[in-house]
């Protein structure tokens, strides 16, 4: 876990002076920079507004209207006060909890109602989630680093494989191969 902290940290560094100046283009209403931008953070973001919102259409709603206060605000931005990346973090998780309260003051109709009930996971399907995600810590924890650090960062962070290559330095086979023999021990050890 410390690997993948330093990894973030070293992305974060490397990646904050581009989007400053991704963000003070956008600000003068450069369109390109904002393609740019979206194409950089896009996935990232998405992953936060789908751990907020539990579903993609919602998620993509809130990411849609994150980049739009993104565009509207960039010329506020103060770079002293966070980096870029987190500014954009905290406006989409501001949009998510937006929308969280919008649908929650909403008065639900009968379909949506009986739709919340029938989803509602039981204490035994509640018993089952917790152990399943214990075992698959455990058998995260059991992967060697690179393939460990890849499968995660690829699943938590959105990235594609030869995204995650251009960030880690190395060739792309060697990020498939970390992330498919990673799998292959993960089903092994889940089914074990």
């Amino acid at each position: 876990m410390a690997t993948l902290i330093a990894w973030r940290t070293a992305i974060s560094i490397a990646d904050a002076d581009q989007l400053r100046q991704l963000l003070a283009q956008c600000s003068l209403g450069d369109r390109r920079a904002f393609e740019t931008l979206y194409r950089s953070v896009g996935p990232r973001l998405h992953g936060v507004a789908l751990r907020f919102m539990g579903r993609p259409d919602l998620a993509e709603e809130v990411l849609q209207e994150s980049f739009v206060r993104i565009w509207n605000n960039a010329s506020r931005y103060e770079p002293h006060l966070s980096a870029p990346l987190t500014w954009m973090i905290n406006i989409t998780r501001n949009q998510a909890i937006d929308q969280l309260r919008k649908h929650r003051d909403r008065p639900l109709s009968d379909l949506e109602e009986q739709s919340l009930e029938d989803e509602t996971p039981s204490a035994h399907e509640q018993l089952n989630s917790a152990r399943e995600a214990s075992a698959l810590k455990r058998c995260l924890d059991s992967l060697e680093g690179m393939q460990r650090q890849s499968i995660t960062i690829a699943y938590f962070q959105g990235m594609s494989g030869a995204e995650l290559a251009e960030h880690l330095a190395v060739p792309l086979g060697s990020v498939k191969s970390w992330i498919r023999r990673g799998m292959e021990r993960l089903r092994r050890c889940l089914e074990s």
